[in-house]
């Protein structure tokens, strides 16, 4: 089965697709700095049950420049929107990662139109003190004006994403690295972005879709507090905490991770649009 490449122009912007599978359409919004290549471990996976669509965020990979660092998340999430609008499938299914995590639940709270079922990994409602000071630093290599700084930070990040028994697959190439070469303009906006980000109990309380969540119990970026509390806060949510994972569980272990996401879809494939949530457990 072979990847279908497309770009797609939005009035909001300008992105590339990466589509491969079959059946129903599953969107994937992958997280800060980093482009659609890093699903490619669970594309492979997923792809035999459902139609996967990878797209690079503004600043990212093939997509759109950041037009200046006061991007936001509510501005990815617009995008989001516009694509699912443009590919014409809407409601999907959707899938965020990390910062995609922040964009899927602001989507959600949105365009609940928009969204057949939303899975949330390794994500946060807001950021906490120590995340944040991780993202100070980064800030920091970029200003020190060193030439291979986008290295040190893939460094510094392979670290902080790995559970305890350190990264179990090598670090995508999206990860930092982009098509056109690294962009300070870019990855700032993206840092600004996740900055900002901050889902409010009413903004939660506005998700309808039904609503999964997987959290690696070793992950000290979004850790599994942060998932119980989206669990507390979105109604009739279902949470999974991974043992023994860090913040990257999607590529490191695609196939449990495939597990759970296509678990998730499979279960509302079966029922009819607008069928009751579940109860929360």
């Amino acid at each position: 089965m072979d990847n279908i490449i497309e770009t797609i122009h939005t009035p909001r912007f300008t992105t590339e697709i990466v589509r491969r599978g079959a059946g129903s359409t599953l969107l994937m919004i992958m997280g800060g700095g980093t482009g659609k290549g890093a699903w490619n471990a669970l594309i492979d996976e997923l792809a035999p049950h459902v139609t996967c669509v990878a797209y690079d965020n503004r600043g990212t990979g093939a997509a759109s420049d950041v037009d200046d660092e006061s991007l936001t998340v509510e501005d990815l999430a617009q995008d989001a929107a516009a694509l699912i609008e443009a590919l014409g499938e809407g409601p999907v299914h959707v899938c965020g990662v990390s910062m995609g995590g922040f964009i899927a639940m602001r989507l959600a709270a949105m365009r609940p139109d928009l969204i057949r079922t939303l899975t949330l990994h390794a994500t946060a409602a807001k950021l906490d003190q120590r995340t944040v000071e991780t993202g100070r630093f980064r800030l920091q290599l970029l200003e020190s004006g060193l030439a291979d700084a986008p290295e040190y930070i893939r460094s510094f990040l392979r670290l902080w994403a790995a559970g305890s028994a350190g990264l179990q697959a090598p670090l995508p190439g999206d990860v930092v690295n982009h098509a056109r070469g690294f962009s300070k303009r870019n990855y700032l906006g993206h840092v600004h972005a996740i900055w900002g980000h901050d889902m409010s109990p009413d903004d939660l309380a506005a998700i309808t879709a039904p609503t999964l969540i997987t959290a690696g119990a070793e992950d000290i970026m979004t850790t599994a507090e942060n998932a119980r509390h989206l669990h507390r806060s979105i109604e009739g949510s279902r949470l999974v905490v991974i043992g023994g994972a860090g913040h990257v569980y999607y590529f490191e272990d695609p196939v449990l991770t495939a597990s759970l996401q296509y678990g998730w879809i499979s279960s509302y494939e079966k029922q009819p649009a607008g069928a009751d949530r579940p109860a929360r457990s």
